[in-house]
């Protein structure tokens, strides 16, 4: 924790940074603020009088400099007011919320099962190396690397979903809705652990102390459980959390590729109608959760850490 606490004046400044190009880039966006919002809220109309234009200027104090909108905003930010949207009037946080839960589950099913695999896969390698399990698990995670997750599900939705009718290929609102979607953020997150834990294994594997355990006549199995992946996780930690912020952003293609409702769609249906309320929060959201869960994950480490904890 207080490793964490150090780290918080620099995590607030790197908020505030993030908020500041975030606005900046929504204020230097091309086309009229006004005509936008008003072709949100009246999107069978066409031509919209300059009085209605105006009063939307007014309304939204898009006439007032930089510095002001920016401050405004950033207060009503701070106070937990974060706008309407512009197309349906409803307040952007309920319109969150609503959102929330099918991206997290996502992203945390496709986190734990990619794990699951990387972990074995990792461990038989290490546990043969230079065998045909050894390099099959290196050419696995070399594929999984280089293919585009949009790829893979087309592909899955193709064979899986067509061809075999296993499982359905778009939508949400069933546990057979999230197999597809999870399986393909699944397979890249076990492409990049796999690599990952076996180097790091492969380096806890041959510290000096691992060599003064095996002659001391310990078994190999409770040197790997105990010591070996001990010291690995420590390292891993951090590239778990690098994936898991990486996995609540890389949802929004695979939310569109298999017409899930999530965070992803959200993003990509108010940047087509330029709801810059909802666009904007959600910026700041992902920006937010990426540098939070990372400044967690280092202070877990540096508490896990067996070299400073002896």
């Amino acid at each position: 924790m207080k490793h964490f606490l150090s780290r918080l004046p620099g995590l607030v400044m790197v908020l505030l940074g993030i908020s500041l190009i975030t606005f900046t880039l929504s204020y230097l966006a091309p086309g009229d603020r006004a005509t936008a919002i008003a072709h949100a809220r009246y999107p069978e109309e066409i031509a919209f009088p300059p009085e209605l234009l105006q009063a939307i200027r007014d309304e939204f104090h898009l006439d007032a400099p930089f510095a002001s909108q920016y401050l405004n905003w950033l207060g009503n930010v701070l106070r937990g007011d974060f706008g309407l949207s512009y197309s349906s009037q409803t307040p952007v946080w309920e319109i969150f919320t609503a959102n929330l839960g099918e991206t997290v589950t996502l992203a945390v099913s496709s986190l734990g099962l990619g794990l699951l695999v990387a972990f074995c896969l990792a461990s038989l390698a290490v546990r043969n190396p230079g065998s045909w399990l050894d390099r099959g698990a290196v050419l696995l995670s070399s594929i999984g690397a280089a293919m585009p997750s949009y790829w893979l599900g087309l592909l899955l939705i193709l064979g899986v979903a067509v061809h075999l009718g296993w499982a359905p290929s778009y939508g949400t609102g069933s546990l057979a809705h999230l197999v597809l979607p999870a399986l393909t953020l699944a397979f890249w997150v076990m492409a990049s652990q796999t690599r990952l834990l076996r180097s790091f294994m492969l380096e806890a594997g041959s510290q000096a102390f691992v060599e003064t355990l095996r002659l001391r006549g310990i078994p190999e199995r409770e040197i790997f459980v105990r010591h070996v992946l001990r010291h690995a996780m420590v390292p891993a930690l951090t590239m778990i959390g690098l994936d898991l912020a990486s996995l609540l952003e890389g949802a929004i293609i695979v939310e569109l590729t298999f017409a899930r409702s999530g965070l992803g769609s959200l993003l990509a249906g108010s940047v087509l109608s330029r709801d810059l309320p909802v666009v904007m929060f959600l910026v700041m959201f992902f920006a937010t959760a990426y540098v939070v869960i990372n400044s967690l994950v280092d202070a877990v480490q540096a508490a896990s850490d067996p070299a400073r904890n002896r």
